[in-house]
């Protein structure tokens, strides 16, 4: 079986492998030519709105090609938001573009609680701005879902450079637990600490 034939046939997949998604793997043992067909096939789910595996997947095929096709996508609106996501996280790793972090900020406020996940979990904590410190601690007064929650608690804190491993663990559990309270009370003086410790 040909490389571009196993990648073929992950689409049609409905087990283990295919919730795991596309990796390098499908892509590694391709000719280029297979690569150049792959390329198509996912650009094809790409033009029509894409999802996040599709414009990762775009990537991995041919990250330079990619680049200004998921550029003009992304400014003409033309894609779903996990595939925006994807979009902006990847031309953030190969570009480093700030102006990116308007579309993270954006989709932190999806209807959406999986993309508000992702979105909080894949945004640069490098990319410090007051924008985006503003938009972490809106998700943190008044997020629902969990798994939201814990991502954006988890990202405020590495944008003040706190980890487990830069903090003792009775500090970090301290700001996460304050961060994650129930009392807005408890949230605001952490969010006050945490300004604090950057002055």
């Amino acid at each position: 079986m040909s490389a571009y034939q196993r990648f073929l046939d992950f689409f049609s997949m409905h087990n283990k492998e295919r919730l795991d998604g596309l990796s390098d793997f499908y892509f590694s043992e391709m000719t280029p030519e297979e690569k150049g067909m792959a390329f198509s096939y996912l650009l094809q789910m790409v033009e029509g709105g894409g999802t996040e595996e599709s414009v990762n997947g775009l990537f991995m095929a041919d990250a330079h090609r990619a680049i200004p096709i998921v550029e003009e996508l992304l400014k003409s609106n033309r894609l779903r938001e996990d595939a925006e996501v994807a979009a902006a996280w990847n031309l953030y790793r190969l570009k480093g573009d700030a102006a990116l972090l308007a579309i993270f900020i954006r989709l932190m406020s999806s209807a959406n609680k999986r993309i508000r996940a992702k979105v909080a979990y894949y945004v640069p904590a490098n990319l410090l701005t007051t924008e985006l410190l503003v938009a972490l601690r809106g998700m943190i007064r008044t997020e629902t879902d969990n798994m939201a929650l814990i991502n954006a608690v988890n990202k405020l804190l590495e944008c003040y450079g706190i980890t487990r491993a830069s903090v003792t663990k009775d500090e970090f559990s301290e700001l996460y637990r304050g961060l994650r309270n129930e009392d807005g009370k408890i949230k605001e003086a952490t969010f006050r600490k945490l300004e604090m410790r950057a002055s």
